[in-house]
């Protein structure tokens, strides 16, 4: 199918950047997942100024694969004068188009912006495949029954994209036919990701030529798969780290205050060593539009699972609250990983955080 991926990383890796892929023909773009750097990439690269249409599928609701869904609703209307092609699993159970609607409210993008797509739908559309499906698979447990991997038909034969999964059927199932390729989601630990040695234990050696591993936790552990004989994802990620920071932050001791959580933020804040020594952030938040909070995912589960801390969001606006609730549900962080206050830490008051705003422009 010959993928080019946007990024090979999990959602820290900042290095890496979150791990998403496309194939471009002539002028239809299909891409799979598109996390919080996945616009940034995707607009950077050569071929993309003659796309004129969109397709997208979304694999699960974590962060780090669908954050950048208001980018690119907002490029399609805005720079293509088009529809976003968002294509989900039709059936009765399924609610991963209902998600991917509650977000789309979330970030304040109205419903009529976008065409929901089945893979019939999409099928037959691009020489690079025949046909599309989604596989349930199990990745997270707070997102049990809306994880997918997807399994393309191809002229050269089936090709696997497990996106985030500790499932091995799939692939177990493959490595008995005549397979064409493999992309797998692998980790040196044993955690909601699959793990390496266990990938070993199902792919014989003589296979591993077709089996491309991505999503990273490490980039030790892009060695440890070489050494393995499997073949590495080809990223083609650009450096994002020299982009100028679009965001205000202001550090008073261990704690952080940030003015929003938009595109690319978490990435900043870890690249230019922003989180050394914080114990506490504190975020304002006055709306939850996709460029205040794009970078959100990432932003909470550091907090919480590194920080052992609650994201602080500042706001008594009963709506952002509402949204906020919401939006934790869909990238499956704890309920408590977001504590609600209507003033800021007594250190400091409102008035100095609009001074350290001012200074930092």
């Amino acid at each position: 199918m010959n993928l080019k991926f946007l990024g090979i990383g999990s959602a820290f890796q900042s290095s890496l950047y979150n791990n998403c892929a496309y194939v471009k023909e002539e002028d239809k773009l299909f891409l799979i997942d598109c996390g919080e750097t996945g616009f940034e990439q995707l607009k950077r690269q050569a071929d993309f100024s003659e796309v004129s249409d969109i397709y997208v599928v979304f694999t699960h609701t974590h962060s780090d694969h669908i954050a950048g869904l208001g980018q690119l609703v907002d490029y399609c209307e805005q720079n293509l004068g088009k529809k976003l092609n968002i294509i989900v699993p039709t059936g009765k159970e399924d609610t991963l188009k209902e998600d991917i609607v509650t977000l789309l409210d979330i970030f304040e993008i109205p419903l009529d912006k976008c065409n929901f797509l089945s893979t019939g739908e999409v099928n037959g559309q691009f020489k690079a495949f025949q046909t599309v499906e989604f596989l349930p698979t199990f990745h997270a447990p707070e997102l049990e029954g809306k994880c997918y991997s997807l399994i393309f038909n191809t002229e050269m034969g089936k090709v696997l994209y497990t996106s985030d999964s500790v499932d091995t059927k799939y692939i177990q199932e493959l490595v008995n036919t005549d397979f064409a390729s493999i992309y797998a989601d692998v980790t040196l630990s044993t955690t909601v990701h699959l793990s390496l040695n266990t990938l070993k234990e199902i792919v014989p050696e003589h296979l591993r030529n077709k089996v491309y591993c991505m999503h990273f936790d490490h980039p030790n552990t892009i060695e440890k798969a070489r050494e393995e004989h499997f073949q590495i994802a080809p990223s083609i990620a650009t450096d994002l780290s020299l982009l100028p920071k679009e965001f205000e932050y202001e550090n008073l001791g261990d704690k952080l205050i940030l003015s929003d959580c938009g595109e690319l933020t978490f990435m900043h804040l870890q690249r230019q060593n922003l989180l050394n020594g914080v114990k506490e952030i504190y975020l304002p938040l006055k709306n939850t539009h996709h460029e205040a909070v794009s970078s959100l995912g990432s932003l909470l589960t550091y907090s919480y699972f590194v920080l052992h801390n609650p994201l602080y969001i500042c706001t008594e606006d009963d709506r952002v609250i509402e949204h906020m609730k919401k939006l934790i549900k869909l990238y499956g962080t704890p309920q408590d990983s977001i504590e609600f206050r209507n003033h800021f830490p007594v250190e400091f008051s409102v008035t100095e955080i609009e001074k350290s705003k001012q200074k930092s422009l």
